[in-house]
């Protein structure tokens, strides 16, 4: 192992002068940061000892430095392109074709009544708050007709198809209505 060699040593008076601190000063801040060495009663500091207790004493800036590049908001992104992504809403693509189903129907429905509707998503739907239950039909099914909730979920994937018509692009399946049974 090869060890650089030993620059200059300066004693505690030296690197004082040098650094224009006290004595005292620079033998408390360099046992405080590990900046110098000890023989005896003396205190002893290398070139790169005074180096770092340098470095210590320089003032922070006041201010971050301003980034060199002007990077814009990531939120900004997101609100220009979310045409891009799929809607942002709490159903899938069939889920939104029960809702749309269920959105042009006057009268409750049981999911024996309504294409691709099993119990798991009449279940979910009335959970969320997309559907409530009006009557029970003769094998003890819900019948539901959609709420204001359900409704707001149909006008997201409404605006969301919107906007991917004005940049040439299709709807994805969002705007697919399933029918009875």
């Amino acid at each position: 192992m090869t060890q650089a060699p030993l620059d200059t040593i300066y004693t505690a008076d030296e690197a004082a002068e040098r650094l224009r601190l006290t004595n005292r000063g620079v033998i408390k801040l360099g046992k405080a940061y590990g900046l110098c060495s000890r023989r005896g009663r003396d205190y002893l500091f290398s070139e790169a000892d005074i180096l770092a207790l340098w470095e210590v004493l320089r003032e922070p800036p006041k201010q971050p430095k301003p980034p060199t590049v002007k990077v814009a908001p990531a939120r900004d992104f997101w609100k220009e392109n979310f045409w891009l992504f799929d809607p942002s809403v709490a159903v899938d693509r069939r889920e939104m074709a029960v809702l749309r189903f269920l959105s042009t129907q006057r009268a409750p429905r049981s999911r024996n009544q309504i294409k691709r509707a099993g119990p798991r998503t009449v279940e979910s739907f009335l959970k969320q708050g997309f559907v409530v239950e009006r009557a029970r039909d003769a094998q003890d099914d819900p019948m539901i007709v959609i709420t204001d909730e359900g409704r707001e979920q149909i006008a997201k994937a409404d605006r969301w198809i919107k906007e991917r018509a004005k940049h040439g692009r299709g709807a994805g399946g969002w705007d697919r209505t399933v029918g009875g049974k």
